[in-house]
């Protein structure tokens, strides 16, 4: 049996993104935070908060009891707090560091995104070659 077998690509790709978008607002708002004093930086565990979107764990439903209602879930993030350098107003964050993150995340977006696009063109050419 391969390894992945069963595996919902599409899901996956989508549910990467959605993770990668949460982990690009979480390094944006270390960014925005470089300079208040006593701040520390928040790192997403992107491995964690994915296999959990995958799974469906983390999250809450709300009952739905009319046709008209929208299925809403809502996934909770698994974040790292540890931040050990500090400056003189004990601020965290490095900024260096968090810009180097947000280049490798927007990176990854980018491929996940590509991905799911060739994922869909080639089933619309399946279909359209099924159609002739």
């Amino acid at each position: 049996m391969t390894p992945f077998a069963g595996v919902n690509t599409d899901n996956l790709l989508v549910q990467a993104m959605k993770t990668a978008e949460l982990n690009h607002r979480v390094l944006s708002q270390n960014i925005a935070n470089v300079d208040t004093p006593n701040y520390n930086s928040v790192n997403l565990d992107f491995q964690k908060t994915l296999r959990a979107a995958i799974e469906g764990r983390g999250g809450f439903a709300l009952r739905t009891d009319r046709p008209r209602h929208l299925d809403f879930s809502e996934n909770r993030p698994e974040f790292e707090r540890l931040a050990f350098l500090s400056k003189n107003d004990y601020n965290k964050v490095d900024l260096d560091e968090q810009m180097a993150k947000l280049s490798e995340n927007t990176g990854n977006y980018t491929t996940y995104a590509a991905l799911l696009s060739k994922r869909f063109e080639m089933v619309k050419s399946m279909l359209n070659s099924l159609a002739r």
